[in-house]
This record gives C-alpha cells, sequence and structure tokens, in this order.
C-alpha cells in the first residue's frame, strides 16, 4: 500500500472530528439520563478525539501503510461507521466504547504505530457492530 497522501489524512482527520461532534451531540441529548461523571467522562473523550484529529491532520501525512493490512479504504468505512453507530447509541457503555476505539486507532495512526493500526481498526468495527446489533435487536 502507498502511503496516506496529504488528502487522504485530511480526510481520515475530518472524519474524527465529526466523530467527536456526532458523539458530543449524543452527550448533550442525552444529558439527563447521564450521571455528572458520565457527562465528564464523554466530554473528555469529545476533547481528546478533537485532539486526535488535529494530531492526525498534523502528523499522518508521513504515515506509511505499507506494513498494515488494512486498506484506506477500511480505514475510512470503519471510522464512518463509528459515527452512524453513535446516532444508535443507547446505553452510556456504547457510547464509552466506542470512544475508546476511537482513541486507540486515532493514536496508532498519529504515533504511526502500523503494527497497532490493524488491531485498532478491528476493535472500532467491534464497537460499532455491537452497537448496531444492539439497536437492531431493541427494534
Amino acid at each position: 500500500m502507498e502511503k496516506l497522501t496529504p488528502d487522504d489524512a485530511f480526510e481520515l482527520g475530518n472524519l474524527f472530528r465529526d466523530a467527536a461532534i456526532e458523539l458530543g451531540n449524543w452527550r448533550i441529548k442525552n444529558r439527563a439520563s447521564l450521571s455528572q461523571s458520565q457527562w465528564v467522562e464523554l466530554d473528555e473523550r469529545e476533547i481528546r478525539l478533537l485532539n486526535d484529529a488535529s494530531g492526525i491532520y498534523t502528523n499522518a501525512i508521513g504515515l506509511v501503510l505499507a506494513e498494515s493490512q488494512a486498506p484506506l479504504a477500511r480505514l475510512q468505512s470503519s471510522v464512518k461507521n463509528a459515527k452512524s453507530a453513535i446516532r444508535r447509541i443507547v446505553i452510556f457503555k456504547q457510547a464509552l466504547d466506542l470512544a475508546s476505539a476511537l482513541i486507540l486507532f486515532a493514536g496508532a495512526v498519529i504515533s504511526g504505530n502500523v503494527a497497532g493500526i490493524p488491531a485498532a481498526v478491528v476493535a472500532l468495527e467491534d464497537a460499532a457492530a455491537a452497537i448496531v446489533e444492539s439497536s437492531d435487536s431493541e427494534s
């Protein structure tokens, strides 16, 4: 696989920023059902995701994904699926699990940890799938 281009890095950063915004919107929409500590914890994760998006904008341009088994399309798809899953979150733990998976993924990209990217993508896909399965079973 080729190097992540500046346009690819910018798009990936946008996806993380959008996911952080979706998480914040969910947090605000569900404020009444969240404890103060849950509110604060999600707020911290939202801020972390926004910071990670900035890090991706500035650091991911030179990331080489040649050793990664996850193509760029899968990386982008995983984050898009996470954004969609945020709209289906029912309980706080789902929000926390998804935010944690996004942070793990962003950290792998920002740090250039090519070996960690596939595991982070799997964690993100698993968290998003659990939310979708949960919301589908409640319908």
